[in-house]
């Protein structure tokens, strides 16, 4: 079943409009065929003028040369059986022409002969050649090149042809008894079914009994209308017969009024139809009466379209009593009303109807008769629906309403009956809905009348009509209710519309005409994407209640959509079905959905997307490692752009040419090198590497999906492909409804990027069936629904992927006669190793090569270890960490270049000097890398040699001392190595003092298994060779020439900082502890400068090595540092005896001065302490409370002899007060009692705390002996 086009069936003229079947003949494509078939509707009104005038009285042009031909030009063909009913009724049903358009060189009598064939029914057959100048000359064939030359001539041709036709055609009809449909198609012809029948009868009258009235009197009108003939006629027939013929002419004359109509003799047609009302009214024959009468009204319409002035009949005048513009006539009714004054009893006399005077068409309100007229066919139609065969079928009285209510909505804007008017109404076209139109001006017919009007329409039991009726009737329904702007009835209508074709059980062929329906009614419930911006639909499409209403509409057009065979619309409508309203579908409607629809239109090649653009959610890219997950970035080297350093524009002397090569020395890495984040690192690949692609999908739906194949984008292809993987359209990945899954695909690396980062943002992915698509990365949504802002709805992801060329790789072979990398060495000394590597790529060579080391002792160390040490202590830690990492590995050759396939050997130092106690090895770190071919960056790769060290403790210093020497020793001692040392320096300085030097006291420990031999140095003094055994300690003397405070300032020298940029705490400390700790600090330095300890073994000489006095020398305390400097006074202290030698019981005199030192004598360096130490000592200068004690020492028991010993007595006092600003010497007599070897020796002390402490001593004290 093929459904008719929607165009023009609301015409309320449509019977003056000869339908014309275009068909293509040859080769055709759907486009060109449909544009020139609309070059061809330009000329569907054609002037009877222009036509060639033809033998025929009743349909000659000449006849009425103002008239029209109107063509309506069909495209597709109409189903005679349905209408064939109707013919006898309504001709202009038919399809009276059909032209064959040729875009070939077929012969024309052939085509013709064919359409003759195809189209039996069709009354004039004509071709139209498109591509032929000319032809046979047939009077049916035409030329038109490309359907732009002589087409209004042969638009007039074809219808001279017609006109011939329509002659001949009509010539059948005069012989013949016209039925009516009912009587022909019997039951197959729908009656009228009314379902408000109550009201049927008071439509248009007030009381029941009017009709019986009026319809007598008519007869008397009738009657003096053609009141000759009628005398005739009962003269010589029975009133059975009589009445028959009446029927038979009164049927005839509206069958020729009808094809009058459509020859365009208006004046014709108008005078046939009057006489066929005359003469149908007058038997009752109701349903010819109304079709004869709304024949009047069109001819109304059609004169006043042509502009030419007319009467209206008398019996129209007195069947639809209508209100004159003059007001003249007494028959006035109110406008909206059909109800007029009864003519009078049947018996009144024919005077009556003479009175009636003829009208001019010009005084009287002309649309308001028309609606009365067509009410009053309504009226007649209804009072059909009692009989039996003579009734109104119900595609007639519909089509009735419907062209009466569009000719009221022609009017519901305008005020007058305007050219434009009447034209829109000729050629079928609805007004469009003016929003802006003036409340104050009344139309002709409100919209309120108009829509209640309407509403007859649904009186009539629709669904037992065709579906073909239905859709015309909705339709045509639904542009008015649009036209009047009632949205929403609009919406309701064509959802019944939809309705209708779902419940429709025949197969149909969708008109593409119709296709608009869906986009209309889409529109109108503001279903996205077809409610655009400038539509405002009449609901609020967010709300809850709407989204409902939304879907329904949406699972209704689908289902006609599948039902016609659309599956264009039908796919559309299944994805936005399922995209937009996902949410509102539970889990039947949803399977349905895809079984039913989603998946034979997938099968059937309709749907060409995935419905769920966010499907892909996340990319993770995993580099495998001999075909291994790996952990972390094994293998891949680190990029950096290169750039010129200004040290290649250093003189050539500068340049060390035995240097290790280092590109670095030409080129550096630019400060926006191409640095890559931690994400990106784990991008990073090599070619021909092996690695894993993740993707995590989603499936939102509540049916299950398939994925069937999964593909990088093209971009991506040219740098790496998908590995032979188990997903195909036999073995899909399935994905459970409502579920994420994650899918592992192997991935090959085919080929570089040149050192630029390649953004993956999507993949392809074939899902239930479909091509591949490509999805973007989605990890979120965005709740908008803007769609003016659909771009953010969602946010995307960007893989970033690095491809580097293929790469050298060194690898490790073996450290000669090293097992495992481990090895034991000595504290002290020096260890060579012999490591070999190879570089086993074998096309690409390594250009660079650098060589760091970390021992376990900088590993173990906190970054922030020196924020809570003093200054000091931070020097002696940072010192230790710099040797460790630039002394204690070094490396003694290393190739500039490894070429492939080239094994190499490297000699390592590693030394155990400095090195502390609790070091056991440290990590060997290679550098290596290539250069790029363009010389733009340069890739560099790590490889970790772990080296196990176990140290072994050989020369340690447990102890060390500061003593003063205060005397020379005995020349028969004079081959003690210190001593020979004091006494070569006597000899060689004549200002020589032994009070000038101390001894440092060193013991020494071995702590190895075998004997050490060691030597002491100390600036220009060298021991001799000491052999220490194994676990044993020896002490060695090393002389120490004083140090002078103006000499060396070290208050003033600051402790240096060997790692700069370091925000130091504050210590704490005040100046004057600032300055004692820089002395004690500086002091050490000075020791361990000038102290060295050289060793071997005593077994093997060749094993040797060296002491680093800091690891076992302590911080210095107050004591040393005074040994170590020559001593600074406020005074000086002298004793003197007369004998140094005497026996036992003989008196030795001593005496004892002290001589205070003035300011110019107080030493320069004293003067430069600090204010508050300067002034300490001025007011010991000047103090009077202070003591001298005369002090006696045992040398042999060193200890001190008290004052009332019994070993030397004295005469005297020993202690006195003094004052430090006056020269004081005292006498004492001393006689000893016993042998010994004594010391006398005098000092100054003060009362501090009650007590009396040492202020100042005397630096050399006075030896004697007793015998």
């Amino acid at each position: 079943m093929v459904m008719e086009p929607a165009d023009n069936h609301s015409s309320f003229v449509e019977p003056s409009r000869i339908r014309v079947l275009v068909v293509p003949v040859g080769k055709w494509r759907r486009k060109e065929f449909v544009d020139a078939v609309n070059r061809l509707k330009q000329y569907s009104e054609i002037r009877l003028l222009d036509i060639t005038p033809i033998d025929s009285s009743l349909f000659t042009p000449q006849g009425f040369p103002q008239g029209r031909l109107f063509f309506k030009f069909l495209t597709v063909g109409i189903n005679d059986s349905m209408d064939l009913f109707l013919y006898d009724f309504e001709p202009f049903r038919k399809t009276f022409v059909v032209i064959g358009l040729v875009n070939d060189d077929s012969d024309a009598q052939h085509n013709i002969k064919i359409l003759k064939e195809k189209y039996a029914t069709v009354i004039s057959h004509n071709m139209i050649y498109t591509t032929k100048t000319k032809g046979s000359g047939c009077s049916n064939v035409f030329y038109s090149p490309g359907m732009i030359e002589g087409l209004e001539t042969i638009a007039c041709d074809i219808g001279k042809n017609f006109l011939l036709a329509l002659n001949h055609y009509y010539s059948s009809y005069k012989h013949m008894t016209l039925r009516s449909p009912g009587a022909i198609g019997g039951n197959s012809v729908l009656k009228t079914s009314l379902t408000v029948r109550a009201s049927a009868s008071t439509i248009s009258f007030s009381a029941g009994n009017v009709a019986s009235k009026r319809l007598s009197s008519m007869e008397v009108t009738t009657n003096n209308i053609k009141r000759s003939a009628s005398l005739k006629i009962s003269k010589t027939l029975t009133p059975s017969e009589n009445r028959n013929q009446q029927r038979s002419q009164g049927r005839q004359l509206k069958i020729l009024g009808n094809f009058q109509l459509l020859s365009g003799r208006y004046k014709d047609a108008l005078q046939s139809f009057t006489e066929a009302v005359a003469s149908l009214h007058k038997i009752k024959d109701y349903l010819w009466l109304g079709s004869a009468l709304d024949g009047v009204a069109i001819c109304f319409l059609m004169l006043s379209y042509l502009n030419m002035p007319f009467q209206i009949p008398q019996i129209v005048n007195v069947l639809c009593p209508t209100q004159t513009i003059n007001g003249t006539t007494d028959m006035s009714s109110p406008r909206n009303s059909v109800n007029f004054t009864p003519l009078g009893s049947p018996r009144a006399s024919s005077s009556s109807a003479v009175s009636m005077a003829v009208v001019d068409a010009q005084n009287v309100n002309l649309p308001l008769l028309v609606k009365a007229i067509s009410e009053k066919v309504l009226y007649y139609y209804e009072m059909t629906l009692s009989d039996i065969t003579d009734y109104a079928p119900q595609v007639v009285y519909s089509e009735l309403l419907l062209k009466t209510l569009t000719f009221m909505v022609s009017f519901s804007n305008n005020t007058e009956l305007s050219p434009d008017v009447l034209k829109s109404i000729t050629e079928g076209k609805l007004p469009l809905h003016d929003k802006e139109r003036h409340a104050s001006i009344e139309p002709f017919f409100s919209k309120p009348e108009i829509y209640y009007f309407a509403n007859k329409i649904f009186e009539l039991q629709l669904k037992e009509m065709s579906i073909e009726s239905q859709t015309r009737i909705y339709i045509v329904l639904a542009e008015i209710y649009g036209s009047l702007g009632f949205m929403r009835k609009k919406s309701f209508v064509l959802r019944l519309l939809m309705v209708a074709l779902m419940s429709n059980s025949s197969q149909m062929c969708w008109n593409l005409d119709y296709k608009s329906l869906f986009s209309e009614i889409l529109i109108l419930y503001g279903v996205d994407p077809y409610c655009s911006s400038n539509v405002l639909p009449f609901s609020n499409s967010t709300k809850p209640t709407w989204l409902i209403l939304q879907k329904r509409c949406l699972q209704l057009c689908l289902t006609v959509a599948n039902k016609v065979g659309d599956n264009e619309s039908a796919a559309r409508f299944a994805v936005l079905l399922i995209k937009k309203y996902t949410h509102l579908l539970n889990r039947s409607e949803q399977q349905s959905l895809f079984e039913d629809f989603l998946k034979p239109l997938v099968e059937g090649g309709h749907i060409k997307e995935y419905m769920d653009p966010f499907m892909l959610r996340e990319i993770k890219l995993i580099r495998l490692e001999n075909g291994t997950y790996s952990a972390e970035n094994d293998g891949i080297p680190v990029e950096s752009k290169l750039t010129q350093s200004d040290k290649s524009n250093a003189p050539a002397s500068q340049i060390d040419t035995h240097e290790v090569f280092n590109p670095f020395k030409e080129v550096k890495p630019t400060k926006d090198s191409d640095q890559a984040t931690p994400n990106e690192m784990r991008n990073i690949f090599l070619e021909k590497d092996k690695g894993v692609i993740t993707c995590v999908v989603q499936n939102p739906f509540k049916f299950e999906i398939s994925i069937d194949e999964v593909q990088f984008n093209s971009s991506t292809l040219k740098f790496c492909a998908l590995g032979k993987n188990n997903i195909s359209a036999k073995t899909p990945f399935i994905v459970s409804p409502e579920s994420i899954r994650m899918i592992n695909l192997p991935m090959e690396i085919r080929s570089s990027t040149n050192h630029k980062w390649h953004t993956l943002s999507s993949l392809k992915f074939s899902v239930i069936g479909l091509p591949l698509q490509e999805f973007k990365i989605v990890p979120s949504e965005n709740k908008s629904q803007n769609l003016q802002q659909d771009h953010k709805r969602y946010n995307t992801e960007k893989i970033e992927m690095k491809i580097l060329p293929d790469q050298p790789e060194l690898q490790f072979i073996q450290t000669k006669n090293m097992p495992d990398n481990s090895f034991m060495i000595m504290h002290g000394t020096k260890k060579r190793l012999f490591i070999t590597f190879r570089n086993k790529s074998l096309s690409c060579s390594i250009d660079y090569l650098h060589f760091s080391h970390t021992t376990n002792v900088e590993k173990s160390m906190k970054p922030n270890y020196w924020k809570k040490l003093p200054l000091d202590d931070i020097y002696a830690m940072d010192k230790q960490l710099e040797w460790l990492k630039n002394s204690s590995v070094k490396i003694i050759n290393a190739p500039s270049k490894i070429i492939p396939n080239e094994t190499v050997t490297v000699e390592l130092e590693v030394d155990a000097v400095s090195v502390p106690f609790q070091y056991n090895g440290f990590d060997l770190w290679i550098d290596y890398g290539m250069i790029s071919g363009d010389k733009q960056c340069i890739y560099l790769k790590k490889l970790l040699l772990p080296f196990k060290v176990t140290l072994k403790r050989s020369i340690e210093i447990p102890n060390v001392e500061l003593v003063p020497l205060n005397e020379l020793p005995a020349p028969s001692v004079k081959s003690v190595d210190w001593i020979n040392y004091i006494m070569e320096q006597r000899r060689m300085d004549k200002a020589f003092k032994v009070q000038d030097f101390i001894l440092l006291l060193v013991d020494v420990r071995n702590s190895w298994l075998q004997g050490i031999i060691a030597e002491m140095e100390y600036g220009d003094f060298k021991g001799k060779s000491h052999l220490i055994e194994g676990s044993h300690t020896t002490r060695v003397i090393i002389p120490i020439k004083k140090l002078h405070p103006n000499e060396t300032q070290f208050k003033n020298k600051p402790i240096p900082r060997l790692f700069q940029g370091r925000q130091y705490l504050s210590s704490g400390l005040n100046v004057e502890q600032e300055n004692e700790m820089r002395e004690k600090f500086w002091s050490r330095e000075h020791v361990l400068s000038h102290l060295i300890c050289n060793w071997k073994l005593s077994a093997d000489t060749c094993i040797n090595g060296t002491v680093d006095f800091s690891q076992f020398l302590d911080k210095f305390d107050s004591r040393m540092v005074a040994v170590l400097y020559h001593p600074t006074s406020f005074c000086r202290i002298s004793v003197v005896i007369d004998k140094n030698k005497v026996a036992v019981g003989e008196q030795i005199e001593a005496k004892i001065s002290v001589t205070p030192t003035t300011a110019a004598t107080l030493d320069p360096h004293s003067r430069t302490k600090t204010k508050a130490k300067k002034n300490n000592v001025m007011k010991k200068a000047n103090s009077n409370d202070l003591t001298m004690n005369i002090i006696i020492f045992d040398r042999s028991a060193s200890k001190v002899l008290s004052k009332s010993n019994r070993r030397i007595l004295y005469n005297g006092t020993l202690t006195q007060h003094i004052s430090a600003s006056e020269h004081t010497q005292a006498n004492i007599e001393l006689l000893p009692i016993e042998k010994g070897n004594y010391e006398i020796t005098a000092c100054i002390s003060e009362p501090r705390d009650d007590e009396l402490t040492i202020v100042q001593s005397q630096f050399e004290p006075v030896p004697f002996i007793v015998t």
